[in-house]
């Protein structure tokens, strides 16, 4: 067990809670309807194995996470931060894009491509890019005095996790669903009295619905790319003050 991936902020906050998120529904579903998990024992219990769970499986958010941003770039093309420097990409204001676009001449002595150049040779419009945004990052390693900017990447690799995790976040909140069926029908019947229902059960169906349209209307490849363009954005707005 990696105690790392609970201190370390991006590690915490960009896989360890996409994975806590994942098996949330669970936990909340026991602690809810079995009244012994709710005891101090109990509790402790939970937080263990919860714990226990979410850990080894914030590693699997970030392969998933990774193998999804794959698919991302074929359909893409480039990531997010590469393409707002694109001359035809509308995510910035055409006279700050001119303007950054001249300050990252003078800082990588790179050719820039103007508009012509790009749809000319896309391909290597983007490696410079690519090697733009490199340099950025590069230079604004230091987490304090760019808090912004770090900021903004857990926020894009915790959308990039979550879309990892997506399938096996809708799957789990499905069974669950399925089994917290079984359990009000197996204990009261298929034609019950919604009265007849302890409301701890009912809450916890409702709790299971909340996570399911969660991962289904709010985790999508738009968040990724929408989490990128701010990355992108941050890591932008820092250029002009390099020397």
């Amino acid at each position: 067990m990696n105690l790392d991936v609970v201190l370390n902020t991006y590690e915490r906050k960009a896989r360890y809670l996409p994975s806590l998120l994942t098996v949330s529904p669970i936990i909340i579903w026991l602690y809810l309807c079995f009244p012994d998990i709710r005891s101090l024992e109990g509790t402790f219990i939970s937080l263990i194995v919860g714990l226990g769970i979410s850990l080894p499986l914030s590693t699997l958010a970030r392969t998933l996470g990774k193998k999804e941003q794959d698919k991302l770039l074929a359909s893409w093309g480039a990531l997010p931060a590469t393409l707002i420097l694109r001359n035809n990409d509308g995510s910035l204001n055409q006279e700050t894009k001119n303007r950054y676009h001249q300050k990252l001449r003078s800082l990588t002595n790179l050719d820039i491509p103007t508009i012509e150049k790009e749809l000319e040779n896309p391909l290597d419009a983007n490696i410079k890019f690519d090697s733009c945004i490199d340099y950025l990052r590069q230079k604004t390693r230091d987490k304090v005095k760019y808090s912004l900017i770090f900021n903004e990447n857990v926020s894009y690799g915790q959308a990039r996790n979550l879309l990892g995790l997506k399938p096996l976040g809708m799957l789990t909140c499905i069974f669950l669903i399925a089994i917290q069926s079984f359990y009000i029908y197996n204990n009261y019947g298929l034609g019950l009295n919604i009265s007849a229902v302890p409301i701890l059960e009912i809450i916890s169906i409702v709790v299971t619905l909340l996570f399911l349209s969660f991962w289904i209307f709010f985790v999508s490849s738009n968040q990724v790319y929408a989490a990128g363009v701010n990355y992108g954005k941050a890591l932008l707005e820092c250029c002009e003050h390099f020397e």
